[in-house]
């Protein structure tokens, strides 16, 4: 995807993720956080925002590290912990990924028009001229139905990442690792039209959405695929089936 389709901000903030074990979503139209070219948030901090789907249980979660809110244990062998302590949520991603720091605040877009959240990773900077090809981060969605919030997640980074119609490639059930989610996978692809040399010709967004007391909460992978080291359905079904409660 186009480094300029890819803004994110270092600062604290953005989305802001509010409250510990809530299983709530608050995000409404123009609610969101925009993320602006300029690398800055362009609301407050009250900005309403998401919280957290994942709630305290008994489930099993990551070890939790001496010092808190830096890494977490993985639970995918030769992967690595993203943790979003603000969320309340871990998820694993293959080692050689980049992972931000726990505050930082990613996504795509420019206002009004954003989409983004915490637990921010990225692959492949720069594997072709201004691209990245692959992001992944939690967001959240209004939508009490995991798959109408899967499905419509999908398709609106696909309209702000790449600025195209993706198309719902696959809908299915997915359950986490530790058995605590549930909810419902999605791959929808598009094709990217005359893209520069050695970048990708073809992308996928996929997601993953559990239901929540209100609202759903919504893993994301934007990928550009159709070149080495793309990332395929399965690897995004492990990477989602790795979510589970976090808390330092």
């Amino acid at each position: 995807m186009e480094v300029a389709r890819a803004l994110y901000s270092p600062d604290s903030g953005g989305y802001r993720w509010v409250g510990a074990g809530v299983a709530a979503v608050a995000l409404v139209a123009g609610a969101a956080v925009a993320i602006s070219a300029n690398g800055s948030d362009s609301a407050a901090d009250d900005t309403p925002g998401m919280v957290s789907a994942l709630t305290q249980s008994a489930h099993s979660r990551a070890e939790e590290p001496e010092e808190p809110v830096i890494s977490a244990a993985a639970l995918v062998p030769g992967y690595r912990a993203v943790v979003a302590p603000d969320s309340d949520a871990a998820y694993d991603v293959p080692a050689d990924w980049t992972i931000a720091s726990p505050g930082f605040s990613g996504g795509f877009g420019n206002s009004p028009d954003t989409i983004g959240g915490k637990g921010y990773a990225s692959e492949g900077k720069d594997y072709c001229p201004g691209s990245t090809r692959t992001v992944s981060f939690l967001t959240g969605s209004p939508d009490t139905d995991a798959t109408a919030a899967a499905l419509d997640t999908a398709t609106r980074t696909a309209r702000v990442a790449y600025a195209i119609e993706a198309v719902p490639a696959a809908t299915e059930p997915l359950t986490s690792l530790d058995g605590g989610q549930h909810g419902t996978f999605v791959e929808a692809r598009g094709r990217i039209t005359d893209p520069a040399p050695g970048c990708a010709p073809e992308f996928s967004v996929y997601t993953f959405a559990t239901s929540a007391d209100t609202g759903s909460l919504v893993m994301v992978i934007a990928a550009d695929t159709g070149v080495p080291r793309a990332v395929d359905p399965a690897t995004a079904r492990r990477i989602f089936a790795s979510i589970r409660p976090y808390k330092p």
